[in-house]
């Protein structure tokens, strides 16, 4: 993992398709995060967004670097809420 991620590194981070969180909701992904995750990602007010975040910490990505990915990935492409 990078010590310090540059915007284009999360813009560049990708599954390559889609995964087993890729079609997760709310409720499948809550079963993977401790509730402490669940309080910091819910900062988005835009609940794709909030699921965005939330997936990329299943896989594996720090609470941290999941909100900077998610927040690059809005930035690009403005994810909204169906």
């Amino acid at each position: 993992m990078l010590k310090n991620p540059s915007f284009a590194d999360f813009t560049a981070l990708r599954t390559y398709g889609n995964d087993d969180y890729s079609a997760m909701g709310w409720e499948d992904l809550q079963a993977y995060l401790n509730e402490e995750t669940v309080i910091i990602v819910e900062q988005f007010e835009d609940e794709a967004n909030i699921l965005n975040a939330l997936r990329w910490v299943a896989r594996g990505l720090p609470v941290n670097y999941a909100i900077r990915k998610a927040r690059a990935d809005h930035s690009m492409y403005r994810y909204r809420s169906p």
